[in-house]
């Protein structure tokens, strides 16, 4: 990917989630980044094009983020969960709730492709990291890690769901380290939770 259409799908990105992807057009794109629209469709073809591209750029930073925690041999199975938990509560703190209703309205086959691929990369990770746990004895050892996986899963959809989502009533940073929390302490053994209730005094709320 070239270095400005990189910047484009970063920068569109950030614009689609603070202000909505309905509200935003491709001249609003363009007079933001400061380039002229003959450059945006040099590498979009509409605004469509550009939502869909914006998505899959979206999930490959989130498994990049993800994979690049997990593959640190000096964090353990529940350090991973924390700092995967801590990046996801930035990047949503950028994020404006309504932006999720505007994806899942007007643009339903990217909603449903990040639903999809969301769900099954959530769903591998937790599974590694369940059976990391496991092994090192931090976590119990009669967890169903299927079924612990799907779970998990779907309290992260719940979060930016708007089917789910009720502006009015939560906040969905704070929702996140409280899903974090309720999980953490359901699977670690007495080693894992005595070493959990450590690093969580650390984590930032």
């Amino acid at each position: 990917m070239s270095e400005v259409k990189d910047k484009i799908l970063v920068e569109a990105e950030t614009l689609f989630m603070r202000y909505g992807f309905k509200s935003i057009t491709m001249d609003d794109v363009s007079r933001e980044l400061g380039i002229s629209k003959k450059t945006l469709y040099q590498f979009f073809a509409d605004k469509n094009d550009l939502v869909n591209q914006c998505v899959d750029h979206h999930l490959d930073s989130m498994q990049n983020i993800c994979n690049h925690i997990m593959n640190n041999k000096e964090n353990d199975a529940i350090d991973m969960m924390i700092l995967i938990a801590d990046s996801m509560k930035d990047i949503m703190r950028q994020m404006n709730p309504s932006s999720m209703f505007d994806l899942k309205k007007y643009f339903k086959p990217a909603w449903d492709k990040l639903e999809e691929e969301r769900k099954g990369f959530i769903r591998n990770s937790v599974k590694q990291n369940l059976e990391l746990g496991i092994k090192k004895g931090i976590y119990r050892k009669d967890l169903d890690i299927d079924v612990i996986s799907r779970i998990y899963s779907f309290l992260i959809g719940y979060i930016i769901n708007p089917d789910y989502y009720d502006t009015a009533e939560m906040d969905m940073r704070s929702l996140q380290v409280e899903i974090i929390k309720y999980h953490l302490r359901s699977i670690c053994s007495p080693k894992g939770y005595e070493l959990l209730e450590e690093k969580i005094k650390g984590f930032k709320k």
